[in-house]
């Protein structure tokens, strides 16, 4: 489960288990001996630290043009990139430094006024070698400045997947951008084992499972690149390069790279986004491949942490012959913002489902949804499959954005089959004003035979004529 909001544009999803890290931060800076009232300041502390250096990180790739989404789980953020283009090392650093810089200022910030705000007899050692209970202001500053400023400078060492790391990794691809990588992991390796022995020394534990946890990703993404190359795929430097590669193979349409690199992620997933992120892009090869079952499989193995892209399930479910339930997930796509192939899936989807009211209902309420061409298709297929009312209405919304003709003329069958001569009447001479000629149409339309019986007709159709 996930809780989904947006800042600066930027989608982010704060996974439910991302409180246990403010409940742990609480638990071992003491905050049960302060005081019932020092949890939820422990919470909010964690959510702004984190949730700050994560923006950090995305609006420093959306200056460069990247496409964040940010994800908030246990213990870590992660900002990830949808598409975008590939940044050089040097930008790439600039990037991975932007979320530690954030939490120094912020930090460093708190620290100084805590240090001008302290009280000099809080700053003594006690006399009697005890140590005393802090208040609660003590208490939230100095927790303030720790999450902010020394989690910041934590980040910088030089570990993968910290941020230390990754600018270490851009560092070495500046001499090999093929090796940077895999180089940045090894050394991280190196230095994870030395971090580990220490840990163990002073008996750390916490800290021990950290590095375990962090040696054992490295280790399952050197393994994975090496299954990459063996497979013949491009070079990978990063999770976030394989998401790209699925991506970009995406676009171009190649199911079998987009269901490779899948596959691959997935094997190697160490935590639930990933994984849902890997079946995400599993079931869009699958469904390239026309495969729409086996992408409905993947789909429903996905965790429920993350709804899955109502585009790609729209789209699975009207491979599937449910263009009924279609509709309703395309809707959902399209209220995220325009698209293209949205659009089509969406019109393909209601002509399918016969969902024509519905659709001019939904466009008359939002009327950014859709362009006057696929309105102008949706208007026709109404008009044919007898949904007079819903054709015209379509129409109504088309013409003023386009002026066609054929919209107008479509518009004047609907209505004279609503018994709406009279006006109908008034969207023929519209539709003359911008152009309509084709009297072959005129003449020949059943649609138009009630208003060709009356007596207006002849002088109507005269028009047409000059």
């Amino acid at each position: 489960m996930a809780f989904e909001l947006r800042l600066f544009g930027i989608p982010i999803r704060i996974h439910l288990m991302f409180f246990l890290t403010g409940l742990l931060v609480w638990q071992g800076f003491q905050g049960p001996e302060v005081g019932m009232a020092s949890l939820p300041i422990a919470l909010l502390v964690v959510l702004q630290a984190v949730l700050m250096h994560e923006l950090g990180h995305a609006l420093a790739g959306r200056a460069f043009g990247l496409e964040p989404q940010i994800d908030l789980m246990l213990m870590m953020g992660q900002t990830s990139w949808r598409g975008g283009r590939d940044l050089s090392p040097g930008k790439s650093m600039l990037v991975s430094f932007a979320g530690p810089l954030v939490g120094l200022v912020i930090g460093g910030a708190a620290l100084a006024i805590a240090l001008l705000t302290a009280d000099p007899a809080t700053l003594a050692p006690d006399p009697d070698g005890v140590a005393s209970v802090p208040s609660l202001r003590q208490w939230t500053l100095t927790t303030f400045v720790y999450v902010n400023l020394v989690w910041s400078f934590y980040n910088l060492v030089p570990v993968l997947p910290l941020d230390g790391g990754n600018i270490m990794a851009s560092f070495f691809q500046l001499f090999s951008k093929e090796h940077g990588l895999r180089a940045a992991r090894y050394v991280s390796l190196v230095f994870l084992a030395l971090l580990l022995a220490l840990a163990i020394a002073v008996q750390a534990i916490f800290l021990a499972a950290f590095i375990v946890m962090f040696a054992f990703l490295n280790v399952q993404a050197l393994r994975a690149d090496r299954e990459l190359r063996k497979a013949g795929v491009p070079v990978i430097r990063s999770a976030e390069d394989l998401l790209k590669l699925a991506y970009g193979a995406l676009e171009k349409g190649d199911h079998e790279t987009v269901a490779q690199a899948a596959l691959v992620l997935l094997k190697h997933a160490g935590d639930t986004p990933t994984r849902d992120e890997a079946l995400h892009l599993l079931a869009w090869g699958r469904l390239l491949a026309q495969q729409p079952g086996q992408a409905r499989e993947a789909l429903d193995r996905m965790s429920g942490e993350r709804d899955a892209d109502p585009a790609l399930e729209g789209s699975v479910q009207l491979a599937l012959g449910r263009a009924a339930e279609a509709v309703e997930l395309f809707e959902r796509a399209l209220s995220a913002g325009p698209n293209e192939m949205v659009v089509k899936k969406w019109v393909e989807a209601v002509e399918r489902a016969g969902a024509f009211r519905r659709a001019a209902t939904l466009v008359n309420e939002r009327r950014d949804l859709v362009g006057p061409k696929a309105l102008s298709r949706l208007q026709a297929s109404a008009l044919q499959a007898g949904e007079h009312e819903a054709a015209f209405l379509l129409g109504a919304l088309a013409f003023p954005i386009a002026h066609e003709p054929i919209t107008a003329f479509n518009a004047a069958c609907a209505l004279v089959q609503l018994g709406k001569l009279d006006e109908a009447a008034r969207w023929l001479e519209k539709a003359h004003e911008v152009g309509f000629r084709d009297l072959g149409l005129l003449d020949g339309e059943e649609d138009l035979d009630a208003l060709r019986a009356t007596s207006e007709w002849p002088a109507l159709r005269a028009r047409f004529e000059t």
